[in-house]
C-alpha cells in the first residue's frame, strides 16, 4: 500500500458515480483506507460528510482538481439516478475510460469523437460489452 494518511482520493468516475475525500485512516493489514467523503456526484452527494471504508486497490490519488459533474453540498437524501439503457450505460463507461485516460481539458469536438470510438470498440465486442452492463447494473444496485 502506497498511499498516505490525508492524501486526497477518490472511488469511481463522474458518470456513473464518484467518491472523493482525504484519506483519514489506513490498515496495512487488511489493505483497506477509510476516506472522509468531501465530494460527489449529485447523486451520491448523500455520502459527503460520511467515512467510509475501500479496499485500497480500488481508490487512487486524485491528481489536480476534481472533475466536473461532482459537488461539495451534501443532500439529505439519495438523488435517484434516471434510468439508463444498455446503450446509455456503454455510453457513460466509453466517457470514463476516456476521462480516466485523458482527463477533463480535451477540446469538446476531440473527447466527443474519442467517446464515439471507445463506444464503438464496445459495441463491436459482444463479451465486453455484456460485462460492462452487467458490473454497470451491479454498481447501480448496491449504490442507488
Amino acid at each position: 500500500m502506497i498511499l498516505h494518511k490525508g492524501e486526497r482520493v477518490y472511488w469511481g468516475t463522474p458518470e456513473v458515480i464518484y467518491l472523493e475525500g482525504p484519506i483519514v485512516a489506513l490498515d496495512e493489514q487488511a489493505q483497506t483506507v477509510q476516506v472522509r467523503i468531501e465530494r460527489a456526484t449529485v447523486h451520491s452527494a448523500h455520502l459527503i460528510g460520511e467515512l467510509l471504508v475501500f479496499a485500497a486497490d480500488g481508490i487512487r490519488p486524485l491528481v489536480g482538481d476534481s472533475p466536473p459533474g461532482t459537488t461539495e453540498q451534501r443532500n439529505t437524501q439519495p438523488a435517484p439516478l434516471p434510468p439508463m439503457s444498455d446503450d446509455e450505460k456503454v455510453r457513460r463507461a466509453a466517457a470514463a475510460a476516456i476521462h480516466q485516460q485523458y482527463g477533463y481539458a480535451l477540446p469538446t469536438e476531440q473527447e466527443q469523437g474519442l467517446i464515439a470510438q471507445m463506444q464503438q470498440v464496445i459495441n463491436d465486442d459482444p463479451a465486453m460489452r455484456a460485462a460492462i452492463i452487467t458490473s454497470m447494473n451491479e454498481i447501480l444496485r448496491r449504490v442507488f
